[in-house]
């Protein structure tokens, strides 16, 4: 064995790299037809027979040397001439029969050198029935050895852990078969695999915990392994013997021998054993649920023959192996739901008490990373991130949470080694190494991340995986290699790998916050149904209140006009000043009873938006306020205005209250200069282009301080006394009233004794909304 060479810490990239060009230049291996070799293992005999009269069209050469009985000579005569008659009725039977469930058939044919029984094993393909013949042990089915076999059986059900359960298999198949050395192989999800379970004599070298790479077994042998699962190889340095025609009659091509137990080796696994110095070896392959897990693999240093019942005793516990790993895995799978619906339940009572998404994940943080098994976690938004534990910084974050969408959008992504397919998560590559991300929904950009640290390992490798794949000099066959001695690395930039059932508990927990999030729209939903019902019968009172109001107002108005007149002169000039008192104060609540009703009728008397000039729409508010532009001596300058989607009336009443206000709070020392501009704006909301209208109304009047720009759109917000200017301070809140209903947004900009600029946005929900007006 070598000694252990110096890390070489090949990096994620390079090793993917190398994955690929060695899968393209297996491609052509792969092709290899080692399905239909054309030839046998010469310790048996193969006869293909044609249904139904069960003539041979095909023999394997060496029935010469076993039976005595030329080739030609069994092509030429019906198989009934061959065998017993006892033979060749129970032949029949089973064809018409479970044909796995009689094999092997204890066939007696009539040799040269007189009757020899064969262990028959029979199987149908391709429209023939392949007959195969082995040598029979007459001792290995006896009661003492199927009672060996159940003893196995309960030793491998009562495995806690699956490692367990391998190494219980790998010790009952070597005491069954007397091999040198049991291995339990299992296969990674990129068909590399693992040593997992030994157990051997101590002549030959230990495989524990050695990798072999995908190459070692192609494609095509995997395929292979997976639909004939139990394969044995006596002797490796046999010499094939060809099948006499290799022709099938009903297909036209060669005889495909997938399902034999005969089937002649490639030549490239023979090289392959005798470079592991294995002379004889079996295999049993361990499929779950359709898919090669793993194989139970059998080595000896010399030729061995495994009878078939023996075989089949090792195909059953390959078959409890499988059993017994499923239930292990399940019972892990069933553990980790139930820590899922805790999990979950936790996330809803949290959610039931905190009203944001992120708050509410954040508060089960632990319970998050523990359930993944993971270091940390991140809810990635369009314009917030939510983290903890330790993950990439939120400008890494929000980079890859772009990468995801853009390259694996709508779908789960899960990778234990994200520098290898990601470039700019080699910086931070021993934070995060394993990722798994579950988008929100299929429109959604906002992804669930639980992430990994990278998990320095050391791998041992039997031989180097790392060296390039030769190819020839035997045509396109691949060059096995030489050396299967301990070749140790360490590999960096992975994590541990994602598992199918976390990936599953991550579906489910995204499926839960997305019903929490529906449950939370639902609950504002109602909430905004509710305000808008309380805010209607507000509006209604404050309405009513304001129309039954003006009637007593009516009545004071009318006994202080008859009080002053008829006021004698010498009491007039005492009560006068009172009476004028009540004369102004009745002028001052009849206009707040007016603004107030003003502004509950905004909501209550809007109609339905429709394409409006605005250009239109502001001629008629300047001739509305001539008079007073003229007597101000104002200067109105208006550029180009669009049609946009308003109500004209609302959108009328919010022009003339901000032109009024400029003239209202004009500087007594120059003439009012008012300006009305308007732009178009585009801005970007996620995937979505927003454009909008915005006016612009400035002036030079007196401004005011910046800090009261919030409070002058409050309702009954004034920033001057009563006596100074006329008003109620419900103006500029009617404005923010009219704008906020179209969708848009006011405010205001102002610098005291320079003027000020009121803004206000509409939303341009269409192309005709930019349209200038011709």
């Amino acid at each position: 064995m070598n000694e252990p060479r110096p890390p070489t810490a090949p990096n994620a990239s390079s090793q993917v790299r190398d994955e690929r060009a060695l899968a393209a230049d297996l491609t052509e291996c792969d092709r290899e037809p080692i399905h239909i070799p054309g030839s046998i293992q010469p310790h048996g005999v193969l006869i293909a027979l044609a249904e139904p009269d069960l003539r041979p069209v095909s023999v394997s050469a060496n029935i010469e040397a076993v039976l005595g009985l030329a080739p030609e000579a069994v092509l030429a005569e019906p198989l009934s001439a061959h065998l017993s008659a006892d033979s060749f009725s129970l032949l029949r039977t089973a064809l018409s029969g479970d044909l796995a469930a009689a094999n092997p058939l204890h066939l007696e044919f009539v040799a040269s050198s007189g009757p020899r029984t064969f262990n028959g094993i029979l199987h149908r393909h391709d429209g023939l029935c392949i007959l195969e013949l082995e040598p029979r042990d007459t001792t290995e089915s006896s009661s003492e050895f199927f009672r060996s076999v159940r003893a196995a059986i309960r030793r491998l059900q009562k495995a806690t852990s699956v490692l367990m359960a391998c190494d219980i298999a790998a010790r009952e198949v070597r005491r069954i078969t007397g091999f040198d050395r049991i291995k339990i192989y299992r296969f990674s999800a990129d068909w590399s695999g693992q040593v997992i379970a030994e157990d051997r004599v101590d002549s030959i070298p230990s495989l524990q915990d050695f990798h072999f790479p995908a190459s070692d077994i192609p494609a095509q042998s995997r395929a292979l392994y997976t639909s004939n699962t139990v394969r044995i190889i006596p002797d490796i340095g046999y010499r094939p013997s060809p099948l006499l025609p290799d022709r099938n009659p009903v297909t036209g091509g060669p005889i495909d021998l997938s399902y034999s137990v005969l089937r002649s080796v490639s030549p490239i696994h023979v090289e392959y054993m005798v470079n592991m110095a294995v002379y004889g070896a079996m295999s049993v392959s361990i499929v779950r649920d359709g898919r090669l897990w793993g194989m139970i693999s059998c080595h000896n240093t010399s030729p061995r023959f495994v009878a078939y019942e023996i075989r089949q005793a090792c195909e059953l516990i390959a078959q409890v192996l499988t059993w017994q790993i499923s239930v292990l895995d399940e019972a892990e799978i069933v553990h980790h739901s139930v820590q899922v619906r805790a999990t979950q339940n936790k996330l809803l009572h949290q959610f039931g008490d905190e009203q944001s998404l992120h708050g509410g994940l954040s508060r089960i943080g632990d319970e998050l990373l523990a359930l993944m098994s993971a270091s940390g976690f991140a809810l990635c938004g369009f314009d917030n991130i939510t983290s903890f534990g330790q993950t990439p910084s939120p400008v890494q974050l929000r980079d890859l949470a772009r990468w995801i969408n853009r390259t694996q959008p709508n779908g789960v992504f899960e990778t234990d080694r994200l520098a290898a397919i990601y470039d700019e998560a080699a910086t931070y590559s021993d934070i995060t190494s394993g990722v798994l991300g579950i988008p929100l929904g299929r429109a959604s950009t906002t992804l669930l991340l639980w992430f990994r640290p990278e998990v320095a390992q050391t791998v041992t490798w039997g031989g180097d995986p790392h060296k390039p794949v030769r190819i020839g000099p035997h045509g396109r066959r691949l060059q096995t290699r030489a050396s299967f001695d301990a070749w140790r690395e360490e590999v960096r930039g992975r994590s541990i790998p994602w598992r199918s059932h976390e990936i599953a508990a991550a579906v489910e927990i995204r499926d839960l916050v997305v019903d929490v999030i529906l449950g939370k729209a639902e609950q504002l939903e109602s909430a905004n149904r509710e305000l808008s019902r309380s805010n209607d019968e507000l509006e209604s009172f404050a309405y009513v209140a304001a129309h039954d109001l003006k009637e007593p107002l009516r009545h004071i108005e009318a006994f202080a006009g008859l009080l002053s007149d008829l006021l004698a002169p010498e009491a007039k000039a005492k009560l006068n000043v009172m009476v004028s008192g009540i004369e102004a104060s009745s002028r001052r609540l009849r206009a707040l009873i007016n603004d107030l009703a003003e502004y509950s009728r905004v909501g209550r008397q809007a109609r339905p938006l429709a394409p409006i000039s605005l250009n239109e729409v502001l001629s008629e508010v300047l001739a509305d306020l001539k008079p007073i532009l003229q007597d101000t001596r104002a200067a109105v300058t208006a550029g180009d205005l669009p049609v946009v989607l308003c109500d004209a009336s609302q959108i009328r009443q919010l022009l003339q209250n901000l032109i009024s206000n400029a003239l209202k709070y004009r500087d007594d020392g120059r003439a009012p200069q008012i300006t009305i501009g308007s732009v178009i704006e585009n801005e970007s909301a996620g995937d979505e282009r927003v454009r909008r209208l915005r006016v612009s109304i400035a002036d030079n009047g007196i401004g005011f301080d910046p800090k009261y720009v919030e409070q002058i759109f409050e309702p009954f917000q004034r920033l001057h006394g009563p006596d100074e200017y006329e008003g109620t301070g419900i103006g500029l809140a009617i404005c923010r009233k009219i704008v906020s209903r179209h969708g848009g947004s006011i405010t205001a900009t102002s610098r005291p004794g320079e003027g000020s600029v009121f803004d206000f946005t509409l939303p341009l929900r269409g192309a005709d909304d930019a349209e200038r007006p011709s």
